[in-house]
């Protein structure tokens, strides 16, 4: 829904309500609620009254991209401004050659059943849970964005972006997105520019940009946070902070191996081997499979890639 439509700075802004964008986040935020302390008592709420639904969403994590795959994938421009309703219409109609053009960005592959699987959650969840959580967002959010749109017009919209973030930055020509790296623009590049709000985008700061167009997306909290630092956060970093684990890390880096083998090229037991292999688990950082009669452990270096954006996120 376009509730305003100006030029500044050679720049199309467009304020927009966007359904779609807020239910998938919505989701991402019930797929990991550890994470989104300012939604923590929302999702417990959900969770209380639909557990059978919320642990299907989490079920689906790793073939949705956390339920990202339509907002963060190519046809986001193509869908960004349908309602709900519409967008679960044409989910529905594409086949599964179109279902994986979509979804290849992210690596997945997914046979009918599995894409049947996502539609009927999908649906669900909007008919369930939030249909009724939409009645409330769409007026709340819209009278929000109709304040944010006078302020734009009265800063521009350079100076209305950098109070988007703290880690997203306007530096004379570029616009700088702190994430697990810097991302620079050009602003000479940027076209348009779709303004929105959100009650679940926090603490990311959301990052879409393609054919010139950027969405930039201001936080909107509605509950306190109950913790200052997220649970997960400490076990990571707990599990980091220890000689031994940092060693068996080391030796992971360089392949799979199993508990016997890294209790040989360690000098240490079994049983201190699996102890701390037990920590690394806990925190994510492992992920362990059988060989025949044996355990085998992988370490997932793409948790130590995202360990700033993390820190970042958590003290930001």
């Amino acid at each position: 829904m376009v509730l305003d439509k100006f030029e500044d700075d050679n720049v199309e802004v467009v304020f927009v309500y966007l359904p779609v964008w807020e239910m998938f986040f919505s989701m991402h935020v019930l797929a990991d609620s550890e994470h989104h302390l300012y939604r923590r008592r929302w999702a417990k709420r959900i969770s209380e009254k639909e557990p059978d639904l919320v642990k299907s969403i989490i079920d689906l994590n790793e073939a949705t991209a956390k339920w990202l795959f339509v907002i963060d994938g190519p046809k986001w421009s193509q869908m960004r401004q349908m309602e709900i309703e519409e967008l679960i219409s044409n989910l529905q109609k594409m086949n599964i050659y179109q279902w994986n053009d979509m979804i290849e960005y992210t690596g997945q592959r997914m046979e009918i059943d599995g894409r049947d699987a996502v539609i009927r959650v999908i649906k669900e969840y909007y008919e369930r849970v939030f249909m009724r959580e939409e009645r409330l967002l769409r007026p709340y959010l819209a009278r929000i964005m109709q304040k944010e749109r006078e302020v734009c017009r009265r800063l521009g919209i350079w100076r209305w972006c950098e109070g988007i973030h703290p880690r997203l930055l306007v530096e004379g020509d570029c616009l700088v997105y702190r994430k697990d790296r810097e991302y620079r623009y050009q602003k000479a590049h940027v076209r348009r520019i779709y303004a929105m709000a959100s009650t679940f985008v926090n603490p990311h700061l959301w990052l879409y940009k393609g054919d010139g167009e950027l969405e930039m997306v201001k936080e909107v909290l509605t509950e306190q946070a109950e913790d200052d630092i997220p649970n997960h956060c400490v076990l990571v970093f707990k599990a980091l902070g220890d000689h031994t684990r940092l060693k068996i890390i080391k030796l992971l880096m360089q392949g799979t191996l199993t508990t016997q083998e890294i209790s040989l090229k360690m000098g240490i037991s079994e049983a201190g081997v699996s102890k701390h292999l037990r920590i690394l688990n806990q925190a994510g950082l492992v992920r362990k499979s059988m060989k025949g009669h044996y355990v085998e452990y992988h370490f997932l270096t793409e948790r130590i890639d995202f360990i700033p954006y993390t820190f970042y996120e958590m003290i930001m």
